[in-house]
């Protein structure tokens, strides 16, 4: 038992801002058993349900110095878990409906045809129009696009802030719609 038990979570937060690992372990311990729980409720897997509950406290910490608070600490990390676990099940439907698509296609025996050469073509195209985007631009777009990361997850990576990620985003989705026209949209975005 430390006296950092005794502190309250917003104690605890000005010290974690300032790099206090002994306040983090006590945030740490106070806080995993019940995320944990609240994570493998909705996911009924425990190897999921640690790894989520993990990534946030590790995101916690490489980010202590940004961390701010709108809401109590409690509310931002059962936010945060719920909005991972939400995201990992929502990926796993996804995986889901295109294995079953994927199926669904071999079991009506369509093999290699012109609609599937003409998606590898378009396919190119789309990934030469973005080789084509200024390196930084690219760069946030393909961590949003390819690596499936959040503006702010972005922002923090590549020190910049939200709003510029958002900015460098839209650019990118301009430029691509400007090339493929309005109606063009690419998954995950």
């Amino acid at each position: 038992m430390t006296a950092y038990n005794a502190h309250t979570d917003q104690e605890l937060i000005v010290l974690l801002k300032q790099g206090d690992e002994l306040a983090y372990t006590e945030i740490y311990t106070r806080y995993w058993p019940f995320l944990f729980r609240h994570s493998l409720k909705m996911l009924n897997d425990e190897g999921q349900a640690m790894d989520i509950v993990q990534d946030i406290f590790t995101g916690m910490w490489f980010n202590h110095t940004m961390l701010d608070f709108n809401v109590s600490l409690s509310a931002y990390l059962y936010t945060s878990v719920r909005n991972r676990t939400v995201n990992v099940i929502n990926k796993g439907k996804l995986q889901q409906v295109y294995m079953e698509s994927l199926q669904d296609y071999i079991n009506k025996g369509a093999y290699v045809t012109d609609e599937a050469v003409r998606y590898k073509e378009f396919e190119a195209e789309i990934e030469a129009e973005i080789a084509k985007l200024p390196p930084k631009m690219r760069e946030i777009f393909e961590l949003r696009r390819t690596a499936g990361l959040s503006y702010k997850q972005i922002a923090q990576q590549l020190g910049v802030g939200d709003e510029t990620v958002k900015t460098q985003v839209s650019r990118a989705l301009k430029a691509l719609r400007g090339k493929f026209g309005a109606n063009f949209t690419l998954p995950f975005l």
